[in-house]
């Protein structure tokens, strides 16, 4: 396989013996090896050199590596398109990838919408007496001398109340370990935190309870961008040339991000080899 126009590239090979300059040809290599896959055209964006500067403006300063499809939706695409990230990756100074993000964030938001998946994720449980007792807590803590007593003693019996319950739980824990004989189930059933709430003087039932969270992720919790991919990924096909699996939909949506940096980032510096249409698939 030779290798041409590529400098950094052939410079790779040659300091490590693993290609020979090309005899009669200027700027050639000839491998040492036979190279898996089949490797990009010559034309290619991805065989050409380039230098450090951001793709947009040409600044060399505050440079960052921009995904333009991002990273939320990436990391849960198929193999087969994830290791070809790397054409997805431009060099962006800071100034324009921080630009660049309003109009990204903004249609993150839309695909929210469309697929209804909050980009926080879909599936929290919510827990309202967690809320009710660390807003009560809080109060105790930071103002108990200032609040009238009718008041305090008010936030106090929620926080006690709060108390006993845990306990309560933490008594019918205990009873169920002892009917249990496996051990791995008794450990299981273990809750070290909740244990705390039997030995736990009022000052730390305070602390603790300031410190309780009110949303959790329930059994069904979905990450924005995992659910956006699997619905993407429920239309699959086969090519007809390759009989290698195709996602006809995850292809578009790699290609609509594509065309969404180069729409609002409008990069002066970014070769003309770097397409919309550019390869996906690393087969």
């Amino acid at each position: 396989m030779t290798i041409r126009n590529c400098r950094r590239k052939a410079q790779w090979y040659l300091v490590r013996e693993l290609a020979t300059i090309k005899d009669n040809e200027e700027r050639a290599i000839q491998l040492n090896f036979e190279a898996k896959g089949q490797g990009h055209a010559e034309d290619d964006y991805m065989v050409e050199d380039r230098d450090n500067f951001c793709v947009i403006c040409g600044s060399t300063d505050s440079l960052t590596l921009h995904h333009v499809v991002p990273y939320v939706y990436r990391q849960w695409f198929p193999l087969t398109i994830k290791s070809k990230s790397s054409r997805d990756l431009l060099l962006v100074c800071k100034h324009c990838h921080d630009q660049y993000e309003r109009y990204a964030t903004s249609f993150k938001k839309n695909l929210a919408t469309k697929y209804e998946l909050p980009l926080e994720g879909k599936g929290w449980v919510r827990v309202p007496e967690n809320r009710t007792a660390r807003k009560a807590a809080s109060a105790l803590l930071r103002a108990a001398d200032k609040l009238p007593p009718q008041r305090k003693q008010e936030l106090e019996t929620i926080v006690k109340d709060f108390w006993e319950r845990k306990k309560q739980e933490i008594s019918t824990m205990e009873a169920i370990q002892t009917i249990k004989k496996d051990k791995e189930e008794k450990e299981a059933c273990n809750d070290d935190e909740s244990v705390d709430w039997q030995v736990l003087d009022w000052q730390e039932v305070l602390q603790k309870c300031c410190e309780l969270q009110e949303l959790f992720q329930g059994p069904d919790f979905i990450e924005h961008g995992q659910g956006v991919v699997r619905h993407l990924m429920v239309k699959e096909t086969v090519d007809d040339n390759n009989g290698k699996e195709r996602w006809p939909d995850l292809e578009d949506f790699v290609k609509e991000w594509r065309q969404h940096f180069l729409d609002h980032s409008k990069p002066k510096h970014l070769s003309e080899r770097w397409t919309v249409d550019g390869e996906i698939y690393t087969h």
